[in-house]
């Protein structure tokens, strides 16, 4: 079950990629600590951590240039305000 819904969260991460685009970013270490006090936004980015690889290719997929990928999808960074909030694991 969890497999499946890190492919369904996977799927919807280009969307969020953009919409953090000059949202909030935070490391993970803040977004963990965030969540742990209880930020439903950081926890929820927590949760859909992806891989850079993933990010990247969804992204890409989507049309956006590879510059705003690669800051969208830069390792260990969490974009909590996105419309999808989302992590990028290290």
């Amino acid at each position: 079950m969890r497999f499946v819904l890190c492919v369904v969260i996977a799927a919807l991460l280009p969307t969020s990629a953009l919409a953090a685009k000059g949202g909030e970013t935070m490391s993970m270490s803040r977004a963990q600590a965030a969540a742990a006090r209880g930020d439903a936004q950081a926890a929820a980015a927590v949760r859909t951590t992806t891989t850079k690889i993933a990010c990247m290719s969804e992204c890409d997929k989507r049309g956006h240039s590879k510059g705003e990928c690669t800051r969208a999808c830069r390792p260990g960074v969490c974009h909590p305000g996105a419309e999808q909030p989302y992590c990028v694991s290290e």
